[in-house]
């Protein structure tokens, strides 16, 4: 009786099928790893966004809580005008004899120049950010001054603003520094704007609000 013979198979792959199988490989790993990045960068540039809010939000209620009460002759200089100022000296009520106010030794808000930072549009620190700021509170002006600082990383003009002589951001004001105090009436507007420095440039937050002065 004849057998059949069986025919015989393939062991493994050609070299052709297996360059093939080679270049799928790297293609769904590249592809996964270019997701992977896609989406670390998104949380970065979340976790970045998210830290400017939270700084400029505590940065403006640190200084709205100094300005509450302030007495609206004891201002230096008075931020009315064009401008509104950087630097801001006031006195609040520590008392009263009669009806009439006891104020307080002057205390100032300032906006300086972060630590390392000069005003020359260079980024001197090297923290990401060019001519960034800090905003200051300094008690007993001229006496036992104490100082601290409010707010970090604040912007070298307000968001929107250019140095050029104009209101480019149509708040009123003109070339307003990072962090503003003006004044209309009774009343202080308070702006600030921080930033962030992230891979793909700067991200910038900017908050405003008022405060009635008290007569």
């Amino acid at each position: 009786m004849r057998r059949r013979a069986l025919p015989t198979g393939r062991a493994g792959f050609t070299l052709v099928e297996a360059v093939v199988a080679s270049a799928l490989f790297v293609l769904l790993m590249s592809s996964a790893v270019l997701a992977a990045r896609g989406g670390m960068g998104a949380f970065r540039a979340t976790q970045d966004t998210s830290a400017a809010e939270t700084r400029v939000r505590r940065g403006l209620d640190r200084a709205v809580f100094e300005l509450l009460s302030v007495g609206a002759s004891e201002l230096l200089p008075n931020p009315t005008g064009d401008f509104g100022t950087d630097t801001l000296q006031y006195r609040k009520p520590i008392g009263l004899t009669g009806t009439t106010p006891d104020w307080g030794p002057f205390c100032s808000l300032t906006l300086e120049p972060a630590p390392g930072e000069l005003d020359d549009g260079l980024d001197n620190d090297g923290n990401g950010l060019v001519d960034d700021g800090v905003l200051v509170l300094t008690r007993d002006v001229g006496g036992n001054e104490h100082r601290a600082v409010l707010c970090r990383s604040v912007a070298a003009l307000l968001e929107g603003e250019i140095a050029n002589g104009d209101d480019d951001n149509g708040n009123g004001v003109t070339d307003e520094a990072g962090f503003n105090v003006h004044r209309v009436g009774d009343v202080l507007f308070v702006r600030l704007s921080v930033q962030e420095a992230v891979e793909t440039g700067t991200i910038t937050r900017t908050l405003e609000t008022c405060v009635r002065l008290r007569n």
